[in-house]
């Protein structure tokens, strides 16, 4: 269920609607920047029960502009959601191994995304939380957006990239 809401989140976000030039050179993207994981705990509109100190396996990272998908390929953690091993690593382990994916042009806004997809425009926004952010749909939502609200957060120590 986790990982279809993690796809689910990162299909929302792939195809954002372009907005001028400059605003994805702006200093929001700097409350985007490193890597970021789903928590894996967190539910439809409930936050994770730990404060995220779990991530799914698959993120995001938000550079120079694109968003690339990411999937973590070293973990054996065994204490995942549905007790799926490797689908899962703690938020304080020292070092991850990734794979990437560009899933294309992304900009922000201050406090909000906003997505293109199927012709339709979603907006979100976004609240920073202690432990992590919140990712939050407008009311008025597109046919494929759901409420779900989804629970993130940057994962802060080394990244290195599987070729």
């Amino acid at each position: 269920m986790l990982r279809i809401s993690s796809i689910c989140l990162l299909a929302l976000i792939t195809i954002a609607t372009p907005l001028e030039a400059s605003q994805s050179e702006s200093s929001e993207t700097g409350k985007w920047a490193g890597t970021w994981f789903t928590c894996e705990f967190a539910k439809s509109r409930t936050p994770p029960h730990d404060g995220c100190e779990m991530f799914d396996d698959e993120g995001f990272r938000f550079e120079q502009g694109r968003l690339t998908y990411v999937r973590v390929t070293d973990s054996d953690e065994t204490k995942c959601r549905g007790g799926k091993i490797g689908q899962c690593f703690t938020r304080d382990r020292l070092a991850i191994t990734i794979k990437t994916q560009d899933r294309g042009e992304l900009n922000l806004g201050n406090d909000w995304i906003t997505v293109k997809y199927f012709g339709c425009t979603q907006k979100y926004s976004f609240a920073d939380r202690s432990e992590f952010r919140e990712i939050i749909p407008a009311k008025d939502r597109c046919f494929w957006a759901r409420k779900r609200h989804f629970y993130i957060g940057r994962f802060s120590g080394s990244v290195s990239i599987q070729k």
